[in-house]
């Protein structure tokens, strides 16, 4: 493995308080015990204030190649500390960076695969498609706006369903638990391929676009009916222009809840994203009520034989579709309720919440804000040592998350259950490699409960022993005594590792079936598209709110 070092920059030794009895005294490169690593008393230094970058959001900067001499290079200031692999004896992060291989296939079937056919945007359309096939079959055989206007409201209630479920914290977690049960001795191609669960989001949103071009159509055929008097099924009475008119707001409904949805807009404004599609979608689902009765009452009254409006409903798909869209939407309200919590100041820029309200389950995220009706936030929940309770960590990312750490709340709003997140399904891999910038330590320390999954951890963010505390950065070494934690405010800009190249040389120098990556958007997505085209199997959220 061709190996170079990150920069020229001047080195200079980390401080240990008491290093282990087979450490040699000043040479950072001889092992040590876990006990040693966790205790050292590192002194961070500092290149004074030559960067003003924030750790949330480190960049992937091209490395400068130079050889490395046989003799290990002292540790520089900007790598806290590092163990020793007894394999390999790689000490320090400029070794385990590697020449990165080609990638595979061309440029463009490279984008394709990996940025626009996702596998998130594969089960989109692959719940979309046949969806439009169907309709565009009908439209090209003019037999769409003949579609009997009951199994249009099917096929609407149909996808509704199926986009609701996949947002029901009952169904996320019981499908996540399921992979989660894959033996670690199955082969890795099958393990693989489960552990994409995470991108089921992707038949959310093609579920909720089939709803809304399927009940356009409806909407369409419905209003074309009722001017042409054409259909003999739709009888002149005075409450079609009721239906007519919950029709058109529906319709305006879902369409406005697709569009605020579009990355974008969300990542644009995602507290507007968020109110639409809340308030919007309680009240389409409402308005599917009044519909669904006013609308077969309508069409019962166009047979020979009425039915009562009762017996009529019974046997109707949509109205047991609609019971479950609304049970699953009531059920996290029924476990709302505000709880004590106790905050953990660990600085200016993070503080750790800890809650005993409950348990949470390996790297699930809990659900809180101060304002239930308005806003929710995740966070993934760090099982407390005593097996009672849970911690979170939280970092100034946004206004709300700024306020909450400059005025720290006493009591704090919970809804629903923990939803179990990526690395939950890590699980299932004999061993792995975990990246994390900044805050994303948090969900980390979460999958660290599980002490029987070896795993190389790699952390970059700005300044983390003063602003995360040294307490987490020991619970970091105990997990893995090799960790690599950087401190981007000690950095030149222009001489930060290049974190694509550490985590392929780790999942190389270690074996590791798969890296999982936890980080700000514009970090992940290049981490996931430089491993995935390179053949590594490559795990990480995928920003779908």
């Amino acid at each position: 493995m061709a190996v170079t070092t990150t920069s020229s920059t001047q080195s200079r030794p980390v401080h240990m308080r008491k290093p282990d009895s087979n450490q040699e005294q000043g040479h950072p490169s001889a092992p040590m015990s876990n006990k040693g690593v966790a205790n050292w008393d590192i002194e961070a230094q500092s290149f004074a204030s030559q960067t003003t970058a924030n750790a949330e959001e480190p960049e992937i900067l091209p490395a400068t190649n130079t050889s490395v001499s046989c003799c290990p290079p002292t540790l520089p200031s900007f790598v806290y500390a590092t163990g020793s692999n007894t394999s390999t004896s790689i000490t320090t992060p400029l070794e385990i960076e590697c020449e990165l291989p080609r990638q595979k296939h061309v440029p463009v079937l490279r984008s394709l695969r990996w940025t626009l056919l996702t596998i998130y945007h594969r089960l989109c359309l692959l719940v979309l498609v046949p969806n439009l096939i169907f309709i565009v079959t009908s439209a090209a055989q003019h037999n769409l706006f003949n579609i009997p206007l009951p199994d249009m409201a099917t096929a609407v209630a149909v996808n509704i369903a199926l986009a609701v479920l996949m947002r029901q914290e009952l169904v996320i977690n019981l499908l996540f638990a399921l992979v989660a049960k894959c033996p670690r001795r199955a082969p890795l191609r099958i393990r693989r391929v489960l552990a994409k669960i995470y991108h089921l989001g992707g038949v959310h949103s093609g579920a909720g676009i089939a709803a809304t071009v399927w009940f356009t159509f409806f909407n369409a055929a419905l209003i074309w009916r009722w001017r042409t008097n054409s259909i003999p099924d739709l009888p002149p009475t005075n409450q079609i222009p009721i239906v007519v008119t919950f029709t058109i707001v529906i319709d305006m409904f879902l369409i406005s809840i697709v569009v605020f949805a579009h990355p974008s807009l969300r990542r644009r404004s995602h507290n507007t994203f968020e109110f639409v599609h809340r308030f919007l979608g309680w009240m389409t689902v409402f308005l599917f009520w009044v519909d669904l009765f006013v609308l077969t009452g309508v069409l019962e009254l166009a047979k020979e034989s009425p039915r009562p409006l009762g017996a009529a409903l019974l046997q109707s798909p949509a109205l047991y579709l609609l019971i479950i869209v609304t049970v699953s939407l009531i059920l996290p309200w029924l476990r709302l309720r505000k709880v004590p919590i106790r905050v953990e100041h660990l600085s200016n820029h993070a503080s750790r919440w800890h809650f005993q309200h409950g348990n949470v389950e390996l790297c699930s995220a809990s659900r809180v804000t101060d304002r239930p009706l308005f806003e929710w936030h995740s966070f993934a929940g760090i099982p407390e040592h005593n097996g009672t309770g849970y911690s979170v960590i939280v970092s100034n990312a946004g206004d709300w998350t700024k306020r909450m750490i400059q005025n720290p709340p006493a009591k704090l709003w919970v809804r629903g259950i923990p939803v179990r997140g990526v690395l939950h399904i890590a699980t299932i891999f004999q061993k792995i490699v975990v990246v994390a910038t900044g805050s994303g330590i948090g969900p980390v320390l979460s999958l660290l409960t599980a002490r029987d999954l070896p795993c190389r951890i790699l952390w970059s963010a700005r300044d983390p022993i003063h602003t995360y505390a040294k307490t987490i950065i020991d619970e970091v070494f105990v997990a893995d005594p090799a960790a690599l934690i950087f401190d981007t405010k000690a950095m030149d800009r222009n001489n930060r590792p290049d974190l694509l190249k550490l985590a392929y040389g780790l999942y190389k120098e270690s074996n590791a079936e798969a890296v999982f990556v936890i980080s700000n958007q514009k970090v992940t997505e290049k981490l996931v598209y430089g491993l995935e085209s390179r053949g590594v199997p490559t795990f990480a959220p995928i920003f779908d709110s």
